[in-house]
């Protein structure tokens, strides 16, 4: 759908053929956001007929992100500071060293096995010793994950039986 310019409002949508007793035109949540609206349009109209947005520092220039919205304020210095000097949060350190160790944990793995025969003893402790870095690495994801501000930055743990799979093949 695309923004209806004869519709008054922000944004306001016209779907051909659609109509709403609740919240349509003439109902009383209609008149209330549309009277706001409509405020809030003539406030920023006679803005622009005024020339206020003519001279603005920005005008015509990218708009400066270097400022997360959702950052807490009184971290924003710090994670200022950071940034700044090369540095990340702690949680976001972390979550490169866990890819990196992933990777090296795997990496072990794949030449583990082209040195040594599925059925030799060394292939078995080869084998043992990736179990055991790998449940380690996974209380570090574990530990990771509940320091992470948001569960979006969560990182799987790692599958021990389908890593060795993917390595043998089957």
């Amino acid at each position: 759908m695309l923004p209806n310019r004869d519709c008054q409002g922000v944004g306001a949508l016209k779907i051909p053929g659609y109509t709403d007793s609740l919240t349509g035109p003439g109902s009383v949540a209609f008149s209330v956001v549309d009277k706001f609206e409509t405020i809030a349009e003539r406030k920023i109209r006679e803005a622009i007929e005024a020339g206020a947005f003519d001279n603005l520092p920005s005008k015509r220039k990218p708009i400066p992100l270097d400022q997360n919205p959702f950052e807490d304020p009184s971290l924003r210095i710090a994670h200022h500071l950071l940034r700044v000097n090369g540095f990340a949060p702690p949680w976001i350190e972390e979550a490169c060293e866990i890819d990196r160790a992933s990777k090296r944990l795997r990496s072990d793995l794949e030449n583990a096995r082209r040195r040594h025969a599925v059925t030799s003893p060394s292939w078995q402790r080869a084998l043992d010793g990736f179990k055991e870095q790998a449940r380690e690495l996974n209380r570090r994801i574990l530990t990771y994950n509940l320091k992470s501000p948001s569960p979006q930055f969560h990182k799987l743990q790692l599958d021990l039986e389908a890593e060795i799979r993917v390595v043998l093949g089957r």
